[in-house]
């Protein structure tokens, strides 16, 4: 593990990394979803990612 300078680093490229747990209990998203996302992604997660690998179940529309 190296150090890194918190003065040299890009502001701009930090990302938001949730608590997939957090994330999936705020949204509304089932415990049986959330355990999948756990296992696919670990325990944190950024916002993209989790978006990109939630499973949306589509409804028919008449």
């Amino acid at each position: 593990m190296t150090h890194a300078d918190v003065r040299t680093l890009d502001k701009f490229r930090a990302k938001h990394v949730w608590d997939v747990a957090e994330y999936c209990r705020r949204t509304g998203i089932q415990k049986a979803e959330e355990k999948r996302l756990i296992k696919v992604l670990g325990k944190y997660a950024s916002s993209h990612e989790l978006q990109m690998n939630i499973i949306r179940h589509h409804s028919r529309i008449r």
